[in-house]
């Protein structure tokens, strides 16, 4: 338990040296944008290609990639129900656009840019293979799903063909996924030399990514997000609420433990970065989002470490 405890120390320790870094202006706010392009377009799939290709596929790694896909699903469907019924009952005062807005920051999680990280950090390379195959889940929820909820009760839907809402998934860290899957599944890996230059990069996802996500919340203002009682409520039920319903819809299912581990680790982090973007592309209040995505982010600080405690002491 210490090992874990460690781990998870060091990963937050970047995002504090990111943090202390806008503060200081070495990382101003400017750069998050060539930070994010670096991270998802070159250092994400080179984690994805060298951490799942360098697995050996058996029998029950066929059986477990599906259940991760299929028990992913089902922990998206109830949460996303959840969360809407919850947020139209606690937050009764808001406009309906802002109750949509909070209920998908409940229900979306930072399992890619923030979760894969962690997963190869703390768990190693297996753990990490589940996950990115959950990120399947997870960005199909962000980019079709959550349109839907977004737009709930508002007596429309959104005017995008499935062929625009499909598009924002094929990008290069689902690319990768899916041709690193490829790869491990037809018994493919990468020459020695060529593993040589695509691991150290792919290594360099870590520390940049939770450094990126120190130096995004370097310009939060604290002080008044944390007195908004609308955005610590969001942020309970998302750090902690929504893992235990997970836990409990996981809790009867006869499966190995490692898929039990994934599918819970990937509801434990904050609200997604990226529905911040799908707000403001649906004409929603996207300010309220990114707000939602600050306090969480902040918070599970305390909350993800706790949580992965308690997901280690079960399953491991």
């Amino acid at each position: 338990m210490l090992l874990i405890f460690s781990k998870v120390l060091v990963v937050f320790i970047y995002i504090g040296v990111g943090f202390i870094a806008n503060r200081l202006k070495v990382l101003p706010e400017e750069s998050v944008k060539h930070f994010i392009s670096l991270v998802m377009g070159i250092t994400v799939p080179c984690l994805m290609i060298s951490s799942i290709t360098g697995q050996e596929i058996n029998g029950s790694m066929y059986r477990n990639t599906i259940l991760v896909l299929a028990l992913g699903a089902v922990i998206y469907i109830v949460t996303a129900v959840l969360t809407t019924f919850i947020s139209d009952r606690v937050f009764p005062d808001k406009e309906q656009q802002d109750r949509n807005v909070l209920a998908s920051a409940m229900t979306g999680c930072n399992s890619g840019f923030m979760g894969l990280p962690i997963a190869s950090a703390v768990f190693g390379k297996l753990v990490f293979y589940y996950l990115a195959i959950q990120t399947i889940v997870n960005n199909t929820y962000l980019f079709v799903v959550s349109l839907s909820q977004l737009h709930h009760r508002e007596g429309k839907r959104s005017s995008k063909s499935l062929r625009e809402k499909l598009s924002p998934l094929v990008n290069p860290t689902s690319i990768a996924t899916v041709v690193a899957a490829i790869m491990l599944f037809a018994g493919l890996h990468l020459p020695e030399y060529v593993m040589g230059i695509v691991e150290p990069l792919g290594d360099a996802t870590i520390p940049l990514s939770m450094i990126l996500v120190g130096v995004q919340l370097g310009g939060t203002d604290f002080g008044s997000l944390l007195s908004d009682k609308d955005l610590l409520i969001t942020s309970a039920v998302k750090l902690i609420l929504m893992p235990a319903i997970a836990l409990l819809i996981l809790t009867p299912f006869p499966v190995d433990p490692v898929v039990k581990l994934t599918s819970l680790l990937a509801v434990c982090f904050p609200s997604a970065v990226i529905g911040v973007a799908v707000a403001a592309q649906e004409g929603k209040n996207s300010q309220l989002m990114a707000e939602a995505v600050a306090v969480s982010t902040l918070l599970s600080v305390i909350a993800l470490p706790l949580w992965i405690m308690l997901i280690s002491r079960l399953y491991l």
